[in-house]
């Protein structure tokens, strides 16, 4: 049988050469970023090939709000730990700061066991190098305090009931860790390309809310001098009222955040920022941990790169945050998940029990099967039945 001349790649490729792509001009608009980068020339990324431009008229050749004449008066957010005050400054700005969001016991922990696991990294081989610095990912692995950071376990986070209650008011109940990193900046290195969190959705502008929400964990302190992360206050509320694939011509400067160790800054996925640059001889961290709805698609692959021992004692809560919870619209395992609620312990998605078989090296899955295999096979044989049946055998539990 003759396959049809519009089904073969010489027909497909005709028929692309006629008319114009359904969605192309939006698809390919390239904007905000076409037109802010051809009216700012001081936005454009530095050529990591060649030495960084320390004086010149860069977006990395700022300071701090208070310090900077372009916002010179301006009421910029400053450390609270007031919920209503939270949201003002992230619905105007883009980013509000929780004042000792780590207690200070907290914060010695945390930054004594990032430096030590970069340290550890770097010297075996197994270290992530990028041109602003070391980054240590899957914080998740590498110690207690990160894993009761992604749960806001007020154990590790004193504030961490209050981050997910606003985290819920700003994603929505369900929301699900995208992932869970310490960005370095070294001296010497370069600034990141300021850049929005949620670009990869992009033309699209989620204009009522966002649908990524970062919490930056700060254990040091940051300023203009070691490389306080570069943010343009408001520059959400740009984008905005851009809309989609929309133009901004105009664009106020950059300024390094200034905050003292122990404070966290939650910030808009739409936010426009980046890492500063570290005019020190000490390196500095922060970790961000990124979150969005659950049905995005997860920066870290933490389904397969959490370590066995963690999946195994996880909590509901963290199965949950790391994308292990079944709904009827994503992370199903061989349809299993496609009636569940996604909702932290809801057995109906747990698909916890898929990777417990997968690190033993005994997930069966269900492949091809004829009639010849019904005496061949019981359902027994396949983990599928397995964790149906573990499913069901507690059905009063959630």
């Amino acid at each position: 049988m003759t396959t049809p001349h519009a089904f073969t790649s010489e027909g497909v490729k005709e028929a692309l050469g006629k008319g114009r792509p359904l969605f192309g001009d939006f698809l390919k608009s390239r904007e905000p970023f076409e037109t802010l980068f051809s009216e700012h020339s001081w936005l454009l990324p530095p050529n990591p090939k060649a030495p960084l431009d320390l004086e010149g008229d860069h977006y990395w050749n700022t300071t701090t709000g208070d310090q900077h004449p372009d916002w010179e008066g301006v009421p910029l957010p400053q450390p609270t730990q007031d919920l209503n005050q939270m949201r003002d400054d992230f619905g105007q700005w883009g980013y509000t700061l929780i004042e000792a969001g780590l207690s200070e016991t907290q914060c010695e922990r945390f930054l004594t066991r990032l430096l030590e696991q970069a340290d550890a990294e770097a010297a075996i081989g197994v270290d992530l190098q990028t041109p602003t610095g070391q980054y240590v990912p899957c914080l998740i692995n590498k110690g207690d305090c990160f894993r009761g950071a992604i749960e806001h376990d007020p154990a590790h986070v004193q504030a961490g009931p209050l981050i997910e209650a606003f985290l819920n008011e700003t994603l929505g109940y369900g929301w699900i860790c995208h992932s869970f990193l310490a960005n370095g900046a070294y001296p010497g290195r370069y600034p990141q390309g300021l850049h929005l969190d949620q670009g990869p959705l992009l033309p699209w502008m989620t204009s009522e809310a966002p649908a990524l929400v970062n919490t930056m964990f700060i254990p040091q302190d940051v300023d203009e001098v070691n490389g306080g992360t570069l943010i343009v206050p408001g520059s959400h509320r740009l984008f905005i009222e851009a809309g989609s694939a929309g133009k901004i011509e105009r664009i106020r400067r950059p300024i390094n955040l200034k905050a003292k160790a122990g404070t966290i800054m939650i910030f808009d996925g739409r936010v426009l920022h980046g890492t500063g640059v570290n005019r020190t001889d000490q390196r500095r961290y922060v970790a961000t941990m990124s979150n969005v709805k659950s049905w995005m698609r997860q920066q870290e692959n933490w389904v397969v790169s959490t370590l066995p021992e963690i999946i195994d004692s996880a909590s509901p809560k963290l199965l949950h945050r790391m994308g292990m919870q079944s709904v009827t619209w994503g992370a199903t395992v061989e349809g299993f998940g496609l009636a569940a609620r996604g909702r932290a312990g809801d057995r109906l998605g747990n698909i916890q029990k898929f990777r417990q078989a997968q690190d033993q090296g005994n997930y069966q899955r269900v492949g091809v099967l004829t009639h010849a295999d019904i005496e061949r096979y019981q359902s027994s044989d396949f983990t599928i039945a397995e964790v149906n049946q573990w499913t069901k055998a507690d059905s009063s539990k959630p």
